[in-house]
């Protein structure tokens, strides 16, 4: 198959400024390629990164765009204009999958083929205006099931494939387990409201003074040109961890992926404290925590029901409780006990391995595969037989 994957406009590839969905379809595009696809990857310019080039195996196209805006206008307005700039680059292809919300509606199906959209937001009641594309890939039954909910008249488009973990994730869910861990709480996210980051706060406060040797650690952007909530909102959780006594590191974003699994490897415990009931669809941050052997706390939204279960990999903690005490309590059972912490890890870990990019690249391309007619792995000359992690920030040209 010729497989095009056009991301959204704003973060680069490779992923210098993170980005998860950027991150996801750079493994999964890897994999596709080592199957034996024809791969092109569009993303946007970025200093000094080739118009075009090639990475292990996937070709990159990279057209004109511009820094995220905090305006929800001028998003769509950029992201138009992105759009049209893909328009010009787009090689012809039998299906392009594309998470921009402009592509599905602006790419001609006479080069693109097949028009598979990633659903990786929980729905506003707009899907209807997708409803001539092929596929609507949710990245989780929740979203499936609220796409369905939502628009009905959509719904025979829908399937539930899930995210996947980048290649050094994978690698890591499959090595050994280390218990031999810091007394780390560690949040890895964008640091916005909607992420619940003053809940961990008030429950690490709570229970911090019974276990004066744990500390919490917060990992992740907050400039609002990076999804954050900017300056004032960084000095608000500042504020209200000096007021609460609580010793708290804000140690901003790791783009990194090697150090970022330093980070999650050297914690024990990693907490996901979302509230955002209508806006989380399949966090990538829980997966990768997982893979590298942290125990997860997880807020009860149901966007977590596909990978995390109660008490067996993960422990749940109701979120609508501002006062943060329900997490407090189970911030408190595993601190207070090794072997309930190394349990849930152990569960965890396992459970990571479902979400390795050749097990996830394997659904998408069998879906790919139905909807266009040609086989899921040709067997081509040449071939990219194996992939090579990616190293973070590398740009060479093969």
């Amino acid at each position: 198959m010729r497989i095009n994957c056009i991301l959204g406009p704003f973060l680069p590839i490779p992923p210098v400024l993170g980005g998860s969905i950027e991150k996801i379809f750079l493994a999964l595009c890897e994999e596709f390629s080592a199957r034996g696809h024809e791969v092109a990857m569009l993303s946007r310019r970025f200093r000094d990164f080739p118009n075009e080039n090639w990475i292990n195996g996937v070709r990159h196209i990279r057209v004109p765009s511009r820094d995220r805006p905090h305006n929800a206008l001028a998003f769509r307005f950029f992201d138009i204009l992105y759009t049209l700039q893909v328009r010009k680059a787009l090689p012809p292809a039998d299906i392009t999958i594309t998470n921009s919300v402009s592509a599905p509606l602006l790419i001609p199906r006479s080069t693109a083929g097949k028009i598979y959209v990633d659903v990786a937001r929980y729905p506003k009641r707009q899907m209807g205006i997708y409803r001539h594309v092929d596929r609507l890939q949710c990245c989780s039954t929740h979203i499936a099931r609220a796409v369905c909910e939502q628009t009905p008249s959509v719904a025979h488009l829908v399937k539930a494939i899930p995210n996947a973990l980048t290649s050094i994730f994978a690698a890591t869910s499959v090595g050994p387990m280390q218990h031999d861990r810091a007394k780390e709480v560690v949040f890895v996210g964008r640091v916005a409201r909607e992420k619940g980051l003053h809940l961990l706060i008030r429950a690490f406060a709570l229970v911090g003074p019974k276990f004066p040797d744990w500390r919490l650690v917060v990992v992740g952007p907050h400039l609002a040109s990076q999804g954050g909530d900017g300056d004032g909102f960084l000095q608000e959780l500042r504020g209200l961890a000096a007021a609460a006594g609580v010793e708290a590191q804000f140690v901003g974003p790791i783009f990194d992926e090697r150090a970022l699994e330093e980070c999650y490897s050297r914690s024990s415990i990693f907490v996901y404290p979302s509230i955002a009931e209508r806006g989380e669809a399949f966090p990538v941050a829980p997966l990768e925590a997982m893979a590298c052997g942290c125990a997860p706390v997880v807020s009860d939204l149901r966007c977590f029901d596909d990978a995390i279960t109660a008490e067996v990999n993960g422990l749940i903690f109701d979120h609508r409780d501002p006062s943060g005490k329900p997490l407090a309590e189970v911030l408190e059972r595993l601190m207070s006990s090794d072997t309930l912490r190394h349990k849930i890890a152990e569960g965890a870990k396992q459970k990571s391995r479902d979400y390795i990019p050749a097990t996830v690249a394997r659904l998408f391309l069998e879906d790919f595969s139905v909807l266009t007619g040609l086989p899921t792995d040709p067997v081509r000359p040449g071939a990219n037989k194996a992939v090579q992690p990616l190293i973070p920030g590398s740009v060479a040209a093969t």
